[in-house]
């Protein structure tokens, strides 16, 4: 029923999924401070979700896993400078749907 996997793990799979967001929507410092465009965003935050979400189920985390799995892309969001709006975007669409069972989805 519910899956465990290591810190470790969780922290480098967060990385590898905020890299490859980065690739969609890099951060602001890397666009010369230039404001993210909303459409780019929306886009890039709807295929992270998506990402998240196949990554929970085929784990098989439970809410803790989940709301580990949160903490990991707000730290890497973080670190990769991106704004405190974007973050706390995609952290509570995160916790939202880790409150969601995954066969409801």
């Amino acid at each position: 029923m519910f899956g465990f996997i290591s810190g470790k793990s969780l922290r480098n799979d967060a990385g590898a999924m905020i890299v490859a967001f980065a690739q969609t929507c890099p951060p602001p410092a890397k666009l010369g401070n230039k404001p993210i465009p909303e459409n780019k965003v929306r886009e890039s935050l709807d295929a992270l979700y998506q990402t998240v979400g196949a990554y929970t189920r085929e784990h098989r985390l439970g809410i803790l896993g989940r709301a580990r799995m949160a903490k990991a892309l707000q730290e890497e969001m973080r670190r990769h400078e991106y704004p405190d709006d974007l973050v706390s975007r995609m952290v509570n669409a995160v916790t939202v749907n880790a409150l969601v069972a995954p066969t409801r989805r």
